[in-house]
């Protein structure tokens, strides 16, 4: 969730993303399939470089399901969110939050900011759909507008964020098993 609220990604976008896709350095990240159909590059907020080193480092998939597994893209059945948020609910007590929350948020924020609304398409991919936009060329070997988002202090100084693929397993409790696909597949003719 940290990772979709400081970019504004789409959930199977972020899951798709590859250690090769992740430039620590720039802060730049590689969107190779959109829902648009054409890749993209994504500015990294800062903050997001701390959680990305460890995840980058191990290389394949930057994020894996709690057990070690990459995310598979499942056709009508939804993502593959639906435990860990469910346990990520129960333990912070915040029930009301999906992972659309998080792109909504990014998006509403950057407004706030005051990020052109151009800009803030680009970061959040939306597809061209006027002229002018079409010829607006926005420099892309960075754009700060995504550090416009604030990191709340306490957040960013919790104990995690010095080696997130060493608390991944301990962040991960709760999962269970998934039982809304098996009551899928036995509803199918």
């Amino acid at each position: 969730m940290t990772g979709l609220f400081f970019t504004g990604l789409r959930p199977i976008e972020l899951f798709a993303l590859e250690a090769s896709d992740v430039d620590l350095e720039q802060r730049w990240l590689v969107v190779r399939s959109s829902k648009t159909g054409e890749p993209r590059g994504v500015p990294m907020h800062e903050v997001l470089a701390r959680l990305f080193a460890s995840l980058v480092q191990r290389g394949g998939k930057v994020f894996r399901t709690h057990d070690g597994k990459p995310y598979a893209v499942l056709e009508n059945a939804g993502g593959q969110l639906k435990m860990p948020l469910k346990a990520a609910r129960t333990r912070s007590g915040i029930l009301d939050v999906s992972p659309y929350t998080a792109r909504h948020t990014v998006s509403t924020q950057l407004v706030v900011n005051g990020v052109h609304q151009y800009v803030k398409d680009q970061i959040l991919g939306h597809a061209v759909n006027d002229m002018s936009r079409r010829y607006t060329n926005i420099p892309q070997p960075r754009i700060e507008a995504i550090n416009t988002i604030a990191v709340p202090d306490t957040w960013s100084s919790l104990e995690w964020w010095k080696d997130s693929l060493a608390w991944a397993s301990k962040l991960a409790g709760e999962q269970g098993r998934r039982t809304d696909l098996e009551r899928k597949r036995l509803e199918r003719p």
